[in-house]
């Protein structure tokens, strides 16, 4: 649902509605018709964009760090010998790459934070470790099984 911004976007709002109408001070104007107004929606639409816009941008600037990380230690490892195309595949080591990619991935996405709001219940905010947690705990459960395979 992230990567369909639109979706997620509207989604999002909807989630902002029912904080407000949660609260006290905005019962009385919805039970009056007189909340949400078109200007609420169309600030709270454009702030969460802006959030929206720097999740996804993390995750993905994160994403390409660690590759190119990865990439330069399998360099490494091809310079030292450690790796040639003449070698055969070590399921163990693999999985340990793997494992690590994941857990790097999410440790530098986690490390970039997110744009935090007031009442820290906005959708981006409880996307965000939810993300990190699908991305490193699979990393350190593939690294673990490398290291005993």
């Amino acid at each position: 649902m992230l990567f369909a911004r639109e979706r997620f976007i509207n989604l999002a709002l909807a989630h902002s509605l029912a904080l407000c109408a949660a609260k006290q001070q905005y019962q009385e104007a919805i039970a009056q018709g007189q909340f949400p107004t078109a200007s609420w929606e169309a600030e709270t639409r454009a702030n969460l964009s802006k959030y929206t816009a720097v999740l996804l941008r993390s995750f993905w600037s994160s994403l390409a760090v660690t590759c190119c990380f990865i990439a330069l230690g399998l360099a490494a490892a091809l310079l030292l010998g450690k790796l040639s195309p003449d070698r055969r595949l070590d399921v163990g080591k693999l999985l340990s790459v793997l494992g690590g990619f994941l857990a790097g991935w999410a440790t530098l996405f986690e490390l970039g934070g997110v744009m935090a709001t007031f009442s820290g219940e906005q959708l981006h905010e409880l996307v965000h470790p939810g993300l990190f947690r699908v991305l490193f705990l699979p990393g350190v459960a593939l690294a673990t099984a490398g290291q005993v395979w």
